[in-house]
């Protein structure tokens, strides 16, 4: 696959595509945020987690417009999305304007982004991070971004973690990097860590998580219909003969006992798009809701 992304360390003052400027983190010497709950108390955080199959040379712009769809109707305050590539990163920055959307240097073919929607419950405090993982051969890293949401301080953290069963141990490797990264964190503030992680449950099993970290869809009640994001028999995206439902891709909070709560899980993107009859993606996409609650 390529190279890891090392370059990138250290050089995020401004990021660039082809010689422009991606974007720019706002910085922390902006004004506080003010909060903005309703009147009963509360506000609702909403994040969507997608895989949006870049790799897939067929329709992928049409597809990529139906992701952006989706996002522009619902409107989530934060996206984390994998498998962009250039064709579909063009689609989303032109199309989702009320969106600052994060990446690293893209030297690599395809790659994660996270974000953050342009309104007043949500800013970034600082700049964007990477943190890239040694040992893939994916060039695989984690992007991070500190923000404050409704006045609680929050670190938004993604990645698409080593594919494949035949790596399973970096992809351990990598996942229990991730979450030394949330056990220092967690201290200050609320870390939602996301993406396609590419995990088995018995990896997860072997891995140790942050003191108390919770996976939002058990949170939310384990709801079977909702468990499997990859389903090549619900799925025909990928056109294979066999019949395999994983849970690929996961949202987890930390620490549980917070002022941020999970409220919602879901699967979105289960639709055919009229024109080419496929689905968005191979994957479907992660619809989590987190209730803030002050006392």
């Amino acid at each position: 696959h390529g190279r890891v992304c090392s370059s990138v360390i250290g050089m995020f003052s401004a990021f660039r595509d082809l010689g422009r400027v991606v974007t720019r983190s706002i910085m922390a010497s902006e004004p506080p945020a003010k909060r903005f709950c309703t009147d009963t108390g509360d506000s609702t955080l909403k994040l969507l987690s997608w895989n949006i199959d870049g790799l897939d040379k067929g329709e992928t712009v049409e597809r990529a417009r139906a992701v952006c769809g989706l996002v522009a109707e619902r409107k989530p305050h934060v996206v984390y999305l994998q498998e962009v590539v250039g064709a579909t990163w063009d689609v989303i920055v032109g199309q989702l304007s009320e969106y600052q959307c994060y990446r690293a240097d893209g030297s690599f073919p395809y790659y994660p982004i996270l974000c953050l929607l342009k309104c007043q419950e949500i800013r970034a405090t600082g700049s964007l991070d990477c943190v890239p993982f040694p040992q893939s051969t994916m060039g695989r890293h984690l992007l991070q971004l500190p923000v404050t949401f409704d006045g609680l301080d929050l670190q938004l953290m993604t990645s698409h973690l080593e594919s494949t069963k035949d790596h399973g141990v970096e992809r351990k490797n990598q996942f229990s990097q991730v979450f030394k990264i949330v056990e220092k964190l967690q201290l200050s503030r609320v870390c939602i860590f996301g993406g396609d992680l590419n995990i088995r449950d018995k990896e997860v099993a072997a891995v140790s998580l942050a003191p108390d970290t919770v996976d939002v869809w058990e949170a939310c009640g384990s709801i079977e219909e909702h468990r499997y994001t990859w389903d090549t028999g619900a799925n025909t995206n990928l056109g294979v003969p066999y019949k395999s439902k994983l849970r690929f891709d996961r949202i987890y909070l930390s620490p549980e006992h917070s002022p941020l709560k999970p409220s919602s899980f879901s699967l979105v993107g289960k639709e055919c798009l009229p024109g080419c009859r496929r689905f968005p993606s191979d994957h479907w996409g992660v619809w989590t809701e987190f209730k803030l609650t002050w006392d």
